[in-house]
């Protein structure tokens, strides 16, 4: 019993105190392909509008220090996907000057518990914002994700970033999924 008792105290002693953690964010989507884009050129540009050094905590006694952060540049890994999702749908993707010239704005991506003493919840949620022009012609769309995680341990740096990629994945693949947006490239285009 002794024994039981010292293990339990060594895990919630573990749960309390976590170090910072650096992910890589390499986000994935999974697009239809269409012929949209047929014959005209795409260039797609990242911005990272993230308040602050991070997207949150994993909380616990030490929640100040237990940072979760990014460990690559999102701006490149946003466009990245986002020019494999087009590429999917025709478009012919250049580094600058398109036809088609897209801005996506990461205006919010978190990942942080609200619980100073323990990480029993941690609340995620992700935004991106695009901005399509054609000649004169924008088009404006939002598209968010979010979730609560349980755990009852600290997750490892492989969970966290498969959850960010899994978040953010899902929301950019709401880009994909929007009529509206591809409506306004068919009228456009």
């Amino acid at each position: 019993m002794k024994k039981l008792l010292l293990l339990l105290g060594a895990c919630v002693l573990a749960a309390c105190a976590h170090s910072p953690l650096q992910i890589q964010v390499h986000p994935q989507v999974q697009v239809v392909p269409e012929t949209i884009g047929a014959g005209y050129t795409l260039s797609v540009r990242g911005v990272n509008q993230l308040p602050g050094g991070g997207l949150g905590s994993l909380g616990g006694v030490y929640a100040e220090t237990a940072r979760v952060s990014l460990a690559n540049d999102v701006e490149g890994a946003i466009a990245s996907t986002l020019r494999g999702g087009f590429d999917k749908w025709a478009f012919r993707t250049v580094d600058e000057g398109g036809d088609v010239q897209v801005l996506a704005k990461l205006t919010s991506l978190k990942y942080d518990s609200p619980n100073k003493l323990y990480t029993s919840k941690v609340d995620t949620s992700a935004e991106v914002e695009l901005e399509v022009k054609i000649g004169g012609a924008t088009y404006f769309g939002s598209y968010r994700s979010s979730g609560v995680d349980r755990t009852l341990i600290k997750p490892s740096r492989e969970e966290v970033e498969a959850r960010i990629n899994g978040l953010l994945g899902a929301t950019l693949q709401r880009a994909f999924e929007d009529e509206k947006l591809k409506n306004f490239l068919r009228t456009h285009l």
